[in-house]
C-alpha cells in the first residue's frame, strides 16, 4: 500500500515540478508524462530520471526548432 501511494505521489510531483520548470499547464504536463509512461512499465519507473529525460527531450526539440528557423 505504501509503495503504491509513493508512486502516485511521485507521479503527481513530477507533473507539478515539470509544470513549474517548463512553464506549461498541468494538463499539458500530465499528457506529456502519460505519453512518456506509455512506452514503459509504470511500476519500474524512476521518476527522477524520467523528469530529467523529459526535460532533455524538450530542450533538444526546442534547439532543433530554433535551428530550422
Amino acid at each position: 500500500m505504501i509503495k503504491k501511494k509513493t508512486k502516485k505521489s511521485s507521479y503527481l510531483t513530477i507533473i507539478n515540478d515539470l509544470s513549474e520548470d517548463i512553464g506549461i499547464s498541468k494538463e499539458e504536463t500530465k499528457s506529456l508524462v502519460d505519453v512518456a509512461l506509455s512506452a514503459t512499465d509504470p511500476r519500474d519507473v524512476n521518476y527522477k530520471q524520467l523528469k530529467e529525460e523529459i526535460i532533455t527531450f524538450l530542450v533538444i526539440n526546442i534547439f532543433f526548432l530554433i535551428s530550422k528557423l
